[in-house]
């Protein structure tokens, strides 16, 4: 054999096994650690956006408590676990998670331990009590000489808020009357055959 054949025999084999080793340390590791960034923020408004939505890539997840104003489609911590690990350990692998509570402690360690696993993790802006605030009352409306995209995300934010903030003045969600089955002529049942 070709001194240089064999070389690059085993120059290809020791990158095939560096690749391999790579693979399995990373797979054995686990999560990295902690991030110290702290995790982006997300304002009410669109997480009542993302609510309405209900898009499939994103889950939110009230922590603790019960705002005066229900995120109506948010995911209880409840249900991923008793305790905060076992909420990291069984949230959903979805690209974005965000999370909702009154601790912010609370709620930042959790986001940085779900960002240490990989997933895309927000808070929601301050907490459960900027959430009932922003649902308390109608956003100021734009002065008169407003442009069509400030008529248009006050228009948002105020179907947003009444339909979150709001029983009373919340849209009424569009529905199908069931559609009853038609009954055959005749009975329409199978008739009984009389005779032998």
């Amino acid at each position: 054999m070709n001194p240089r054949t064999i070389r690059i025999t085993f120059i290809g084999a020791a990158l095939a096994l560096g690749v391999a080793s790579a693979a399995l340390a990373g797979r054995v590791a686990g999560p990295g650690p902690t991030p110290s960034v702290a995790p982006a923020e997300v304002d009410p408004f669109s997480v009542a956006g993302l609510l309405a939505e209900a898009p499939p890539d994103v889950v939110v997840i009230v922590l603790e408590g019960a705002p005066r104003h229900p995120l109506r489609g948010a995911m209880p911590a409840s249900s991923f676990g008793a305790d905060d690990e076992a909420l990291v350990a069984g949230a959903p692998k979805v690209r974005r998670i965000v999370l909702a509570g009154g601790d912010p402690v609370r709620v930042d360690r959790i986001a940085r331990k779900l960002s240490s696993s990989g997933r895309d993790v927000r808070v929601l802006a301050g907490g459960l009590g900027a959430w009932d605030t922003a649902m308390d009352a109608d956003p100021k409306a734009p002065a008169d000489g407003a442009t069509v995209e400030v008529w248009a995300a006050y228009r948002s934010r105020l179907a947003l808020r009444r339909s979150f903030g709001d029983a009373a003045a919340a849209p009424v969600s569009p529905f199908a009357a069931p559609i009853a089955p038609i009954a055959a002529p005749g009975g329409g049942g199978a008739k009984k055959r009389e005779g032998c």
